[in-house]
């Protein structure tokens, strides 16, 4: 047994320059490195370019502004990951902190409230271990460097260094409140309902279909002017105007859903728009996906279709 500890210690580089090249592999960034390990970049560097001595073999192709990892550099990512996610989640069952595996998600205001808080409790029967941090974004992080673990955004699914799950089509209906479809409606044409106040949602960061897209789209009439009751740059604040009786907004279902069930809010016009793109749960590549991280996605993935 002692003559293979000798042998561990003595093929083993150190510890220090296995930490040092985990953080460097997964940044792809010496400086966002050195940042999350309070040290200098150029000991980064140093300890990087000493790591490659050692072994013998580059792993990192070092190019102008740009990083990237060898094919002994992906192998040993690869190990280095994985087995520090084991020693992580044995150290954490040994000190009796594992029941609770805290993850950081994030998603849009709107999103992360009307979607994701009604589903919560049922997170937390299913799966008691895990701690949930949600962030509010008003545009989409970038996963590496952010310290989030998992980020529900909208798009093709397509995002470099990144891992999608596909969660639900993005579908786009009218919603107001169920009095003000008693009041003004049933709007029985386009016609009728442009001619009532429309909240128009702008978004300054991210793609989103406006009314003049929606009705393209669905190839419907757009007028030169469309009615504006009120114009907003947030999704939930166009959503509680609605609500409120403030005219007519654009719904992403299943987001407005909640709302829908609880008398919130009613379908103004029974047109709904499939844009092609989907919700996806987003995780930054690597191949040491924490357990816990797991779980969350696979239950976003379970209540998308449920």
């Amino acid at each position: 047994m002692s003559h293979d500890r000798r042998t561990i210690r003595h093929s083993v580089p150190s510890l220090h320059g296995l930490i040092l090249f985990e953080a460097a592999a997964r940044h792809l960034n010496f400086s966002t490195a050195a940042s999350e390990l309070s040290i200098t970049q150029p000991a980064v560097s140093h300890g990087i370019r000493q790591l490659e001595v050692t072994l013998g073999h580059p792993l990192f192709v070092r190019e102008h502004r740009t990083l990237s990892l060898t094919t002994q550099g992906l192998r040993l990512y690869a190990a280095v990951a994985s087995g520090f996610g084991t020693i992580s989640e044995t150290l954490a069952e040994i000190s009796g902190s594992a029941h609770r595996d805290k993850i950081v998600a994030s998603a849009s205001t709107v999103l992360a409230t009307e979607w994701l808080l009604p589903k919560l409790a049922g997170l937390r029967q299913e799966h008691p271990n895990l701690q949930i941090e949600i962030r509010c974004l008003d545009r989409d992080p970038e996963l590496a460097s952010s310290g989030i673990d998992i980020h529900i955004r909208l798009g093709d699914g397509n995002w470099p260094f990144c891992s999608s799950t596909q969660l639900w089509a993005e579908q786009i209906v009218p919603v107001c409140s169920p009095a003000f479809l008693e009041r003004h409606g049933p709007f029985g044409s386009v016609a009728e309902l442009l001619s009532h106040p429309l909240i128009h949602y702008v978004d300054p960061y991210r793609l989103r279909i406006g009314w003049a897209e929606w009705l393209r789209a669905l190839e419907l009439p757009v007028p030169a002017n469309l009615p504006v009751a009120l114009e907003v740059n947030d999704s939930l604040f166009a959503q509680k105007a609605a609500e409120m009786g403030e005219g007519i907004s654009l719904g992403w279902r299943p987001i407005v859903d909640h709302a829908l069930a609880a008398g919130r809010l009613a379908i103004a016009f029974p047109r709904t728009l499939e844009t092609g793109r989907h919700h996806y749960a987003v995780i930054a590549s690597g191949p040491g996906i924490r357990r816990a991280v797991a779980q969350f996605r696979d239950w976003l993935s379970a209540r998308s279709s449920a």
